[in-house]
């Protein structure tokens, strides 16, 4: 692409994200605790250190973080945009949830990995219209007929809808630009 026509930085690291969700919690550390060494990462997310190391060499790849005398930093171009993020990011134990446009990703940490799955907002925001006209909850089993889609995934639209009653009301709606 010539100078003019390149991509907002934003989009760009939504587009990372998007395709390498994973990346997202190690940014997000990265962030949070600035000028954390490797090892330090590790123990602070709990991750394997082989995921580590493959999560900051792409994060250095696309220009997102630096290293500063063996320590990590969100670079300047991209912090902004990291805190946009993190606004729009609910943790509620070992459970990390991102709006990312009209997609919820779900993170969990668990023995040194990072699982994630992501859910249209679409079914979130379905059930939760139902949930207000009649004033109660619904099953997994009910969320499956209601959307029609399977048990597995109406379990995770359930858990979804969980984890977020338990986030502050911005988190659950935050931008989606």
């Amino acid at each position: 692409m010539s100078e003019g026509n390149e991509l907002p930085r934003s989009v760009l690291f939504k587009n990372l994200i998007a395709d390498k969700p994973w990346l997202y919690i190690i940014a997000r550390f990265i962030k949070s605790y600035p000028g954390l060494t490797i090892e330090e990462l590790k123990e602070a997310s709990k991750l394997k250190i082989d995921v580590v190391k493959r999560g900051v060499w792409w994060l250095k790849k696309y220009g997102i973080i630096e290293e500063k005398n063996g320590k990590l930093f969100i670079t300047r171009e991209y912090s902004d945009i990291m805190e946009s993020m993190i606004y729009n990011t609910c943790s509620i134990g070992d459970y990390t949830v991102l709006l990312l446009d009209k997609v919820y990703l779900v993170y969990l940490v668990r023995e040194g990995k990072i699982e994630y799955w992501s859910l249209p907002v679409d079914y979130y925001e379905k059930i939760k219209y139902y949930e207000n006209i009649t004033g109660g909850t619904y099953t997994p089993s009910e969320i499956a007929s209601i959307l029609g889609v399977d048990p597995g995934t109406a379990r995770r639209v359930h858990l979804l809808i969980e984890l977020l009653r338990q986030c502050k009301p911005s988190q659950t709606r935050g931008s989606r630009s």
